[in-house]
């Protein structure tokens, strides 16, 4: 079933680009705004067509914040133009990251001790499948993204998630030794996110200078499942699908960097897991970026 929604996605993020490529249809102002007569699912097509492959304007304004009869710029071209300008366009949202992660308490430098982990082995990536921003200033602009993100966490000591009885209930526990017959040399956990970041950039007005970005996220966690490489044939096993890991998470952001590369960090504010079952803890991840 997941399959088929993630086909879904795709094809519908084919089919966008592929309606707002249709140039010919459009009508533009002297900005280069889309007029509003060809309705609002081109136009939305269009916007989002530019979000996904970085288009960027340029709009001349005066000391008083009118907009001036020139059109707007390319990027390429705004070497010449007056730096009085408002710019749209993603600013330093990176395309990709990579990270080490780990399970954190209240404090996101302490390891969660009820829940061992190989230190430096559990990781995260990435991918904005579209970005949008707002510079109100050369220097300040507010910046948003989708991510789609896969995360993992190795669990030390040869033991690994599973549901168990308690109480007539069914609660996670942590096991180890073997698993159906089998010699348990690690488990895992791991899940997918959809995750949309709300930053505020400072950066320098040349694109290639410095920049810091933080702000809140929003976070949806699905596909949660638990895993075990086990000794015999090197062999990895699923345990069992669905972790109580918690749906929603609220995440602070930070990014800071030197043109396209940068280091991101991330904690959240909410317990990955639903009623703190098996275990109170926060993800915490900190890495590289880089946009295209």
């Amino acid at each position: 079933m997941m399959k088929k929604y993630l086909i879904a996605v795709v094809a519908a993020l084919l089919a966008v680009p592929a309606f707002a490529q249709s140039e010919r249809h459009y009508e533009y102002d002297e900005y280069g705004q889309v007029g509003r007569k060809e309705g609002w699912a081109r136009r939305f097509a269009h916007n989002f067509y530019d979000a996904l492959v970085g288009a960027e304007y340029y709009e001349i304004v005066d000391e008083d914040g009118n907009k001036s009869d020139k059109k707007p710029v390319s990027k390429k071209e705004q070497k010449n133009v007056s730096k009085s300008y408002r710019y749209y366009g993603p600013g330093h949202t990176p395309d990709f990251y990579l990270g080490i992660n780990m399970l954190t308490t209240d404090d996101p430098r302490v390891i969660t001790p009820e829940l061992p982990q190989k230190v430096g082995k559990g990781f995260e990536l990435g991918f904005a499948v579209g970005q949008w921003g707002y510079h109100m200033t050369k220097n300040i602009g507010i910046n948003t993204a989708l991510y789609i993100t896969r995360s993992r966490y190795w669990i030390d000591g040869g033991q690994y998630l599973n549901y168990t009885a308690r109480n007539l209930d069914k609660k996670i526990d942590l096991y180890s030794g073997t698993f159906e017959g089998n010699t348990v040399k690690q488990g895992y956990l791991r899940y997918w996110s959809l995750r949309v970041p709300l930053c505020l950039e400072l950066s320098s007005a040349s694109r290639r200078g410095p920049f810091i970005a933080v702000g809140p996220e929003i976070e949806y966690r699905f596909g949660d499942v638990s895993k075990v490489d086990v000794t015999e044939d090197d062999e990895r096993m699923t345990v069992t699908k669905g972790i109580n890991v918690n749906p929603l998470g609220l995440n602070a952001v930070a990014r800071i960097g030197i043109n396209d590369f940068g280091i991101t960090a991330r904690y959240s504010f909410t317990s990955l897991f639903l009623d703190d079952d098996p275990v109170q803890t926060y993800p915490f991840m900190i890495g590289i970026s880089t946009s295209f």
